[in-house]
């Protein structure tokens, strides 16, 4: 694993933009609290993962490289790092697979990381879901900010989430011969993405805007001192509390933004 892996240089910083200028123009984002990001690092940024997953995180990530010098350093499923291609693609966009060991020398390296814990799980989430941060048990991210003594700082998105609709969730595709191959074969239940339609019947998302909050760093320190059990649940607990409210905030802010709706943010006027 390419642990030192470095910047992108003004070249590729261009091609992103490029890239990404399309996107980040319909989407038009809002980076709030931005005064919350440690100037240093190791820093540990907890979000929740927004519906099917991705179409928030590189503006995020290009955002914070331009305007803080942050070089995001992304944990993702192990899925998709089985595939030879993929692999190498994150691994160039300084993706990593999410293992404790690379989470952990990342760490050391004073970088700054981005988990989601809620995973595959919550980036495919049923009907009715929507914002829910789905951890289950989840204690992979405490342990590691705990073990670095890094503070966490739970980051908040909000928009992504509407830029599609379920048609049908996982559970109901389960219920067709879909279902019946998943089981023949042993596939993964989680990694099964519901039917969503995003512009029209079309899988183009719709052009919603999009809200980053950062919340206040949480020092993660002191709950070494509750043990190898109690102190990983204890800011795990913290932690979810402090992102569910980051992003009942940023939904009100939402609300009372005049341009939360495409049409206008495009008027002249």
């Amino acid at each position: 694993m390419n642990y030192d892996l470095p910047p992108p240089n003004e070249a590729q910083i261009r091609w992103m933009e490029r890239l990404l200028q399309p996107w980040n123009w319909l989407t038009e984002p809002v980076y709030l609290s931005t005064y919350n990001i440690p100037k240093d690092g190791p820093v540990l940024f907890v979000g929740n993962h927004s519906l099917m997953g991705g179409l928030d995180v590189p503006l995020l990530a290009l955002h914070l490289y331009q305007e803080h010098d942050i070089f995001l350093r992304i944990l993702v499923d192990h899925a998709h790092f089985k595939l030879p291609l993929l692999r190498d693609f994150l691994a160039r966009l300084g993706e990593v697979e999410g293992t404790p060991e690379n989470a952990l020398a990342l760490m050391r390296q004073k970088q700054y990381l981005l988990v989601y814990p809620g995973g595959a799980r919550e980036a495919f989430k049923q009907k009715g879901e929507a914002y829910q941060l789905l951890w289950r048990n989840h204690l992979g991210f405490a342990r590691l900010a705990i073990a670095a003594g890094c503070p966490i700082v739970p980051l908040a998105t909000v928009g992504a989430e509407e830029c599609y609709d379920i048609v049908l969730d996982r559970e109901e595709l389960l219920q067709t011969p879909l279902g019946q191959i998943m089981e023949r074969f042993r596939l993964r239940k989680d990694l099964l993405p519901p039917l969503v339609k995003g512009l029209g019947p079309s899988f183009l998302p719709k052009p919603q805007r999009f809200y980053f909050k950062f919340g206040r760093p949480i020092d993660s320190r002191p709950f070494a001192e509750l043990g190898e059990e109690a102190g990983p649940l204890a800011l795990r607990d913290q932690v979810k509390l402090a992102l569910e409210k980051e992003i009942a905030e940023l939904q009100e802010y939402r609300k009372i933004d005049p341009k939360k709706e495409f049409w206008r943010r495009i008027l002249p006027f």
